[in-house]
């Protein structure tokens, strides 16, 4: 699982680089092994007028499957993080859990007797 991390015009200090790592592998470590790669980008949208304005966006790709894309916007960071990460990892887990619809499409096909 590779883990991205981008945050333009804003500052990702150390200590906000490890609570994000950590939460990521909290919440992702029971679907590790089917999870491709995971970007996070990180951005303050209104910048130095405050304001409910910190945006998480978590885009995780699986092979096979579509992209799971999460935008969450709070006034700070952490919860942000908190809430994007919570959501995209429940919206992972359901997609990875219902049958493929590949699967579905191996079933022989049987021809009506006549």
């Amino acid at each position: 699982m590779q883990v991205h991390m981008v945050a333009p015009q804003f500052s990702l200090t150390p200590s906000l680089r490890e609570y994000l790592e950590r939460r990521l592998r909290h919440a992702f470590a029971p679907l590790g092994g089917k999870i491709a790669e995971i970007a996070v980008r990180l951005r303050d949208l209104n910048g130095p007028r405050g304001g409910r304005d910190m945006q998480c966006q978590v885009s995780v790709s699986m092979p096979g499957m579509p992209a799971v894309v999460i935008r969450e916007v709070q006034e700070n960071m952490y919860n942000a993080i908190d809430r994007a990460v919570k959501r995209a990892a429940y919206r992972v887990s359901r997609l990875a859990s219902r049958p493929r619809l590949a699967r579905r499409q191996s079933l022989p096909v049987t021809e009506p007797e006549d």
